[in-house]
């Protein structure tokens, strides 16, 4: 008995030491698992940014690139100065900090200015401008601008334009403009432009317009124009509004082209050949609208000598309809009638009146009375003769001072239209 007792508590004994074991093994994996998630804890923390650090430990904590365009790396202070890029209060993480305030002695490199950015040559922004920036030669801002941009010579967007921009020479962007764009010589955008366009050369947009381009030699829309151009030459696909300029091209306009020559893919167009009171062989050609054309014409009047009588001239005129086949012309012309070479001054200026019918889709007759105005100079002998085959009546005929003669009388044009 006192055998088994002593078996019972030896294997006992050994029980209690087996539990007490594996509870010691659970604590103190328990405890090494609870001590690595403090040290995560306090990496993690260690890699967060302190609200409390200065500008400079701020800039210490991020990459610099020098042309990226990975914004994600920047920071924010109220004002910097510089003297050159990288030689300032920002110092060579200037790429990386944008600016309420910037002051730029020579010319300054930030990712950015919210307000205000002046530099004595140029401003260099990787992003945003929000506000106004000047330079005395140029700014460049890889982002979107909002606000005012002034330089001496140009300034260069690498994305959306909502902004008045005044260049010496020219204002460049990539993107849409909103806005009032101002240069010297050009302003370009290859996306859509709602606004104003004013350049000494040309505007050009490889979209939409929608405002207004004026400028001193050429305004250019790749596609469509809702609004106005002026300019020596102005092109667009379709205008919604007027154009006005020596040379107007257009596929098709829902207004006026006003110019010297006014070529409306799907407008008017007509050739013709004519005969009036002192030319007995005319051709023409009408282009524009119905509404307000162009008129290119030269006649000749056929001689067996060498002196043979010609004319050339230019008109404006319109045509409203009066019917499905019928419309009704009103023109004005002025026309120089030379015989041999072109020596001296003889003007017939003429208002003509008549109608049209149209015979056939390509045909069409037409014919009226036009009042004529001759001017010309007293002084030279040898003009042509005004009527050699119509019995045609002088009504005035009167001298001026400076050797000019001025003849009035009625007179009549008719022939064939091929439209």
């Amino acid at each position: 008995m006192y055998t088994l007792n002593k078996i019972f508590t030896i294997t006992l004994l050994f029980s209690l030491n087996s539990v007490e074991a594996k509870h010691f093994q659970a604590a103190t994996e328990k405890a090494e698992e609870k001590a690595k998630i403090v040290q995560t804890d306090r990496l993690k923390t260690s890699e967060q940014p302190n609200p409390f650090l200065s500008l400079d430990q701020k800039i210490k904590t991020i990459p610099f690139d020098l042309l990226g365009k990975n914004l994600e790396d920047t920071t924010t202070t109220s004002f910097q100065f510089s003297l050159v890029p990288f030689v300032g209060t920002n110092g060579t993480f200037s790429g990386n900090v944008v600016n309420d305030y910037s002051f730029n002695l020579l010319g300054g490199y930030s990712a950015g200015t919210h307000k205000l950015e002046l530099g004595g040559l140029f401003n260099i922004n990787r992003g945003d401008l929000q506000g106004v920036q000047m330079a005395g030669l140029f700014n460049q801002v890889g982002g979107k601008v909002d606000g005012v941009q002034l330089a001496g010579l140009f300034n260069s967007n690498m994305d959306s334009v909502n902004a008045v921009q005044l260049a010496g020479l020219a204002n460049i962007t990539t993107g849409p403009v909103d806005g009032v764009q101002i240069a010297g010589i050009a302003n370009f955008s290859p996306k859509k432009v709602e606004g104003v366009q004013l350049a000494g050369v040309m505007n050009f947009t490889a979209e939409d317009l929608n405002g207004s381009q004026v400028a001193g030699v050429l305004n250019f829309a790749v596609k469509n124009v809702k609004g106005s151009q002026s300019g020596l030459l102005n092109y667009a696909k379709k205008v919604d509004g007027f154009q006005l300029g020596l040379i107007n091209f257009s596929d098709s306009i829902n207004g006026i082209p006003v110019g010297f020559l006014s070529f409306v893919k799907s407008g008017y167009h007509t050739a013709e050949i004519s005969i009036n009171e002192v030319m007995p062989f005319n051709l023409a050609f009408r282009t524009g609208k119905r509404e307000f054309y162009n008129i290119f014409f030269a006649g000749i009047r056929p001689a067996w000598d060498d002196q043979v009588t010609w004319s050339f001239g230019y008109g404006l005129g319109t045509s409203p309809r009066l019917g499905k086949k019928s419309s009704l012309n009103i023109e004005v012309s002025s026309e120089q009638l030379s015989r041999g070479s072109v020596e001296a001054l003889n003007l017939i200026n003429r208002f003509y009146i008549g109608g049209e019918f149209q015979v056939t889709k390509d045909l069409a007759i037409f014919a009226g009375p036009t009042l004529n105005f001759r001017v010309y100079d007293t002084s030279f002998s040898s003009h042509p003769d005004l009527f050699t085959f119509t019995n045609t009546s002088i009504h005035r005929d009167r001298y001026h001072p400076e050797d000019l003669g001025s003849q009035l009388w009625w007179g009549f044009r008719t022939g064939f239209r091929f439209l």
